[in-house]
């Protein structure tokens, strides 16, 4: 993954359409080429380490020590009361990153590069859409990680860590529009929301992030998806995306979810989305205190 702190250039792009200004940031992204603005070079380099399934806690231990504010997302995460509950603390970073797993490590380098983002002076004119991204992203991980632990088809942790990134490709929309384009269509809902899975989920496949989380980030619209064999990280997606959506426009509807063909194959029924909406309350305090 390249990461640089340059500001984006103006582009004849950003300023003829959208359309045009996303096509093009789809064509970087299908030959490889990832720019994220003012992204912190220790998460990008967490990512890439994280990319080799061979590697050693020693060794993601030694990339995460070299930014003690990374580091501290890591050893906060591992003493969450969300991940660890109960027994002695853990101050050794080896142990906290060999307590918490891949895809939380992930989470909390994700956590810290989006505050960097949120702070950075070259940002500051999409500040308070960037917020909403993140606060977007943490509401889906909690629910995506409170559906996974009441179906028991998908792992809590891939859950939580697909869910923080659902919306990754609207992040990254928003931080290459030039800041001429800022009060631009761009930012349109609606085309944010067309645009932000596809380019999301080539963001994942150039970060090297498990093949699931980019599949699921990339289906989490298709609401009439149908498929053989087992229920996947995706149809857990959809459910969660499509719940967190009706709780922002204070429309929720549980006979309605029930009826998305991905809420019938994990087994959630209305009594479980009752739950699951209940559970998501905790889960989303739990998981604002681990990420910081």
């Amino acid at each position: 993954m390249t990461a640089t702190a340059r500001t984006p250039p103006e582009s004849d792009a950003a300023r003829a359409s959208p359309f045009q200004f996303l096509s093009d940031l789809a064509k970087e992204l299908s030959a490889g080429r990832v720019d994220v603005p003012s992204y912190p070079d220790a998460a990008a380099r967490v990512q890439q380490v994280l990319s080799d399934d061979s590697v050693t806690s020693e060794r993601i231990a030694r990339v995460v020590s070299s930014d003690a504010g990374l580091a501290a997302r890591i050893l906060t995460m591992a003493n969450s009361t969300l991940l660890h509950r109960g027994g002695p603390g853990v101050t050794d970073l080896k142990i906290a990153v060999t307590r918490i797993g891949h895809d939380s490590i992930r989470a909390a380098a994700l956590a810290y590069a989006t505050a960097q983002l949120r702070r950075a002076p070259d940002l500051a004119h999409i500040r308070q859409p960037l917020e909403q991204c993140w606060q977007e992203g943490v509401q889906v991980a909690a629910l995506a990680h409170a559906m996974a632990k009441e179906c028991r088809r998908v792992r809590p942790d891939e859950a939580m860590l697909a869910g923080l990134l659902h919306n990754i490709g609207k992040v990254y929309i928003l931080a290459r529009i030039p800041k001429q384009a800022a009060t631009a269509a761009l930012f349109d809902d609606a085309v944010l929301r067309d645009w932000h899975p596809g380019i999301g989920q080539a963001l994942i496949e150039n970060w090297k992030l498990p093949e699931e989380i980019a599949v699921a980030v990339g289906g989490q619209l298709d609401l009439d998806r149908h498929h053989n064999g087992p229920p996947d990280l995706q149809d857990l997606m959809i459910v969660a995306v499509n719940v967190a959506s009706q709780m922002a426009n204070n429309a929720a509807d549980d006979a309605a979810l029930a009826k998305i063909p991905s809420a019938a194959a994990l087994g959630l029924t209305d009594s479980a989305f009752v739950r699951i909406m209940l559970e998501s309350q905790t889960e989303l305090e739990m998981l604002q205190a681990a990420l910081g």
